[in-house]
């Protein structure tokens, strides 16, 4: 591989596992996949750092989970203002590749700590710019993909109050009803920061071809996620090869302006991800390997980076 390639992660729930197992985000005692050190190694320059409620907290505990993941970005912010910065705005992303400092650009996993529609602006005042509706299961709001109902009224009305605001609507874990309901409503490019392709590997979490063609037909990205349940195919431990295959399916489906990475990395244990991809700095050998494919180095800049920085520069508000 010629080019080394700057990396965009469209979901990495680092938050959640710093405060969960109360870890180190530089030397971590405990076992885990992302640090900064591992970051900067993987060349990683943006992630959609994530708000995840792990089911334990809700209902009693979602909005305090929420807000304390929000408070240890803001840490993160000041403790390392030299190596990692928020990203708000379209002018913030003119960092990207020009420094070796990281953008967070924050990612809410399922909308439940969003109490009420009118409480949608105090996220965003700190710094939220992408939501999911919902987890894998049912909210206020909307369902997951272990739920078959549709959007609420208030979902209608928080799709509508995300609009305003230019907050980008992330399809993944909806159910399909959720999906379609959703899809039509927003007024912005449509992402799925990490999800397959159902065709190849048929689980409920990945997406059906009329559900890839609906994101990339209205200019979206569809992030690649490396948890082996959503990459397997038969009985054979995701490799790298597995990774591929998703990606040119959805390449030759949707066209390779549409596809992305979206890692979940630190979103389930070490063992679940694929054989050579453990860490975060593991992340360069996915586009080595789009290379030795056969990939030209353009369209796998688009997939390490150029597609989900394209929809952002235009769903962000100045």
């Amino acid at each position: 591989m010629s080019k080394n390639f700057f990396i965009v992660d469209a979901h990495e729930d680092i938050a959640f596992h710093l405060n969960y197992l109360k870890r180190d985000f530089v030397n971590p005692s405990v076992p885990c996949m992302i640090t900064l050190p591992w970051l900067k190694e993987g060349n990683v320059r943006l992630v959609f750092n994530t708000i995840f409620i792990h089911p334990k907290h809700k209902p009693e505990k979602t909005v305090q989970s929420a807000l304390d993941q929000l408070s240890k970005y803001e840490e993160i912010y000041k403790q390392f203002k030299n190596d990692v910065y928020q990203v708000k705005t379209p002018q913030d992303l003119s960092k990207f590749g020009q420094s070796s400092e990281i953008g967070f650009l924050t990612l809410m996993e399922g909308a439940d700590p969003i109490e009420h529609v009118d409480k949608l602006e105090e996220f965003y005042n700190r710094g939220v710019r992408i939501i999911g509706l919902a987890w894998n299961d049912k909210n206020q709001y909307a369902s997951g993909n272990d739920t078959e109902d549709g959007l609420s009224e208030e979902g209608v009305r928080l799709i509508n109050k995300m609009n305003e605001l230019s907050i980008t609507l992330d399809l993944s874990h909806l159910n399909e009803k959720c999906f379609w309901e959703a899809v039509e409503l927003t007024n912005l490019i449509p992402i799925a920061t990490h999800s397959n392709a159902r065709t190849i590997t048929d689980h409920p979490r990945n997406l059906r071809d009329a559900q890839l063609r609906a994101i990339s037909e209205r200019g979206g990205v569809i992030g690649i996620v490396l948890y082996n349940y959503f990459l397997k195919i038969g009985d054979k431990t995701p490799t790298l090869e597995e990774v591929f295959t998703h990606a040119d399916y959805m390449v030759n489906l949707c066209g390779e302006d549409h596809v992305g990475i979206g890692s979940d990395m630190d979103g389930a244990r070490i063992e679940y991800f694929p054989e050579g991809l453990k860490t975060i700095a593991d992340l360069p050998k996915i586009a080595e390997y789009f290379c030795d494919k056969g990939y030209p180095e353009d369209r796998v800049e688009k997939i390490m980076s150029g597609n989900f920085l394209r929809v952002l520069k235009t769903n962000l508000k100045p």
